[in-house]
């Protein structure tokens, strides 16, 4: 092998390594803010004067097998007579108006409150469903609650008293997963999305850095979404456009770690990566339409230094599959050339890998306070980073079209847990491409591990062998979810 070859691989290999410490550098200060400040109670204050109006919005978009279950929910959350409306704003295509419909015929002395809103069209998606709402209600606060949220009678009853405060213009409660447990599939997204909720969240907050309302069970304020602009659909993540916008205008955002509201984790890997495209993209979205703004405006340093790492951590998902794809030939040709910075340099192992497990078992340990979930982690933490490896080929297609859109169609996460999966959706090129270059990774790694097993060197091939299976695992149940898709569509 060339000598220029064996060096541009290690160039390679240290720039990705680089790369990945940093974000690993960003994941040690969100633990650091989190133990220095996030466990300390967040202040309530006290509602003064007669109960706002509240207008509590359900964005609806073909839920048949949920929406019966939200109605049940909301209607239920108390709070006082003539002061709530709840609206919901049906776009749906197939069965879920008539299943509405009928539920409110089923429930007179529920449904005096509920508006029943059909749109001609899906102009805006989400945001102009959301907008749509806004122009018909003269509504004070709007909570928003996602076809899969079921939140408590007392949902009003903990939030509103913290708009008391007149700059605060959002109050966010943390999400919970009713099927964490359901497969472990579920149980990989329920540890990921908790070290968001419980840690990332509450540092922010408790911190005061710029943090985001998640779409969903949290209350804003008209005049703060107002002043922001409203909702705008040129992102598909319109809730982390809006909560900057808002901040930016120097609107304060209250987030409860200690107060949660129930939802449902997708139970299908391509509903699954769908749901992680649209988050991913709409954060590059978000990051070239306001990293500019930020950096321009006067909020301290710190503040733009947070809000850029947020909206700039998507780009770990390039850096992963430039790892991926060069790790196999970098062991072949370069390794010899990398001294200090070898494979298993312990700064990399800490920064890369360590800081993403103590994330994780940080959120499982202050989820509920019990170290047995840490400790079962612990024991799964190899196959899991080895699927959050895997996952980075659908985070940097994201990424990609993120940077090369504008908008672009909101795909629903489908819900209604194993039934959900049954129901055909349109086949995507995009996610077949995708799943290809998981097979093709997972062959290289696989490859890998067998001719370094060969060679005797047993912890490089086992090393391979797991990454290997986090690759394969994956494509292995995206493709028996597609391959029918796609024939049907040919069909």
């Amino acid at each position: 092998m060339p000598a220029l070859v064996s060096e541009s691989l290690l160039g390679i290999y240290l720039f990705t390594l680089f790369g990945m410490c940093v974000f690993g550098l960003h994941r040690i200060k969100m633990l650091w803010l989190y133990f220095k400040a996030a466990k300390r109670p967040v202040p309530r204050s006290v509602w003064a004067g007669d109960a706002p109006r509240v207008c509590i919005q359900l964005p609806l978009f073909n839920e048949p097998l949920v929406v019966e279950a939200l109605l049940n929910a909301v209607t239920e959350i108390r709070w006082p007579d003539g002061r709530l409306d709840i609206q919901v704003i049906d776009d749906s295509t197939d069965e879920t108006p008539a299943i509405v419909a009928r539920w409110l015929a089923a429930h007179p002395e529920r449904a005096g409150r509920v508006r029943h809103i059909r749109r001609g069209r899906r102009d805006g998606y989400k945001a102009g469903a959301l907008n749509a709402g806004m122009a018909c209600s003269d509504g004070e606060f709007f909570a928003i609650f996602d076809a899969d949220f079921r939140p408590q009678p007392d949902f009003l009853e903990v939030m509103m008293p913290f708009f008391a405060d007149a700059d605060v213009g959002v109050v966010q409660a943390r999400w919970e997963f009713g099927n964490r447990r359901s497969s472990l599939l579920t149980r990989f997204q329920a540890i990921f999305l908790d070290a968001h909720f419980v840690v990332e969240q509450a540092a922010r907050h408790a911190a005061g850095l710029f943090f985001n309302f998640n779409g969903t069970a949290g209350v804003w304020r008209r005049a703060a979404l107002e002043q922001a602009g409203g909702w705008t659909a040129d992102t598909v993540t319109e809730d982390l456009d809006a909560s900057y916008r808002a901040q930016l205008k120097g609107w304060r955002f209250v987030y409860l770690p200690d107060y949660a509201v129930s939802s449902e984790l997708p139970e299908g890997i391509m509903a699954f990566k769908s749901q992680q495209r649209r988050w991913i993209k709409g954060g590059i979205q978000v990051m070239r339409k306001q990293l500019g703004a930020i950096m321009r405006s006067e909020v301290p340093p710190r503040i733009k230094r947070e809000a850029a790492s947020h909206l700039l951590v998507g780009f770990i998902h390039p850096l992963l599959v430039l790892f991926s794809l060069i790790f196999v030939p970098y062991l072949l040709f370069g390794a010899r050339l990398s001294g200090p910075w070898g494979v298993f340099n312990p700064v990399f192992v800490v920064l890369a890998s360590g800081t993403t497990v103590a994330i994780y078992v940080t959120g499982q340990y202050f989820r509920r306070r019990e170290w047995a979930e840490g400790a079962r982690l612990l024991l799964a933490a190899p196959l899991m980073l080895a699927f959050g490896l895997a996952m980075s080929v659908t985070g940097c297609a994201a990424v990609i079209e993120g940077l090369c859109q504008r908008g672009g169609e909101f795909v629903r996460t489908p819900k209604g847990g194993a039934q959900a999966c049954k129901v055909r959706q349109r086949a995507d090129t995009l996610a077949a491409a995708i799943t290809s270059m998981e097979w093709v990774l997972g062959g290289v790694m696989l490859g890998g591990a067998v001719y370094f097993g060969r060679a005797g060197l047993e912890s490089v091939a086992l090393m391979l062998f797991v990454k290997a299976l986090g690759f394969i695992g994956l494509a292995v149940s995206s493709t028996g979810d597609l391959w029918p898709r796609w024939v049907l569509r040919r069909t």
